[in-house]
């Protein structure tokens, strides 16, 4: 582990919060980096690949199911739509609703975004026996829940 001594305060260099919170600004770098040629980022590929996952959505329910709030995914849905990389239609349940889908163009984007989120998460894992790595992903899962309780 590099000297931290000079960048990060001793309490905060053994915190769990911090370090989660530090990895995860590593792993969206990674993961922008890894984007960016094709004109994508994170934010960008977190509804394509609920897309990808669930099929075709009401725009209200991609809100439900992430962590971005309504104006924020309108914005990100505009962007996408003005990529070409999804198409929204009215629904046939509720004229007011929206159903989102992913256009060919947006289905290989999901595959980019896959491979870019795989590659960095192999990257972290790098060293990491099998069981070392399942054994990271409950300790998140338990201090996740922890935070959320």
């Amino acid at each position: 582990m590099p000297e931290q001594d000079d960048v990060i305060h001793p309490e905060a260099a053994v915190a769990p919060g911090y370090l989660a919170n530090h990895a995860a600004r590593v792993f969206n770098r990674l993961v922008d980096t890894a984007l960016r040629p094709y004109g994508l980022s994170l934010a960008l590929i977190g509804p394509i690949m609920l897309l990808s996952w669930k099929g075709p959505m009401l725009q209200r329910d991609l809100v439900r199911a992430s962590a971005v709030k309504q104006p924020a995914m309108v914005a990100l849905l505009d962007k996408l739509e003005a990529m070409t990389l999804i198409s929204r239609s009215p629904s046939s349940t509720d004229r007011r609703a929206a159903l989102v889908e992913l256009t060919s163009q947006g289905q290989e984007a999901a595959l980019r975004g896959r491979d870019a989120l795989l590659a960095a998460n192999a990257k972290g894992l790098e060293g990491f026996s099998p069981e070392e790595a399942a054994s990271m992903v409950q300790l998140f899962q338990r201090l996740i829940d922890n935070f959320e309780r």
